[in-house]
């Protein structure tokens, strides 16, 4: 009946790549460093998660289940990693904006 509605691989694969992406870009204990090379590889990986973004909303039609999702998926495995709670709170956040934004219907 409900098909693919709780399928969520192509959004645990995202969740996973975004982690992955700001792991090794800005490693848990540089986050709060305020240091300029840390602003300039956060700058990158927002623009790199935009395109992420992008690419899962184009390749995959996301259902309200599978967008609900991607926030907790993203906070869990921050705070897992090590980054602090509100930080993981605040990016998954934007996360899910771009998601949303992305999915906006193209005029």
């Amino acid at each position: 009946m409900f098909g693919k509605f709780f399928e969520t691989s192509a959004i645990d694969s995202f969740a996973n790549q975004v982690v992955a992406d700001l792991r090794k870009a800005v490693p848990p204990e540089r986050i709060d460093d305020g240091s300029k090379q840390t602003e300039k590889q956060r700058a990158q990986i927002d623009s790199l998660i935009r395109r992420r973004a992008v690419t899962l909303v184009s390749s995959a039609r996301l259902n309200v289940y599978q967008k609900a999702k991607v926030g907790p998926l993203i906070e869990a495995a921050l705070v897992h990693a090590g980054y602090p709670q509100d930080f993981g709170k605040a990016f998954a956040y934007e996360v899910v904006k771009l998601i949303a934004v992305a999915s906006l219907p193209k005029n």
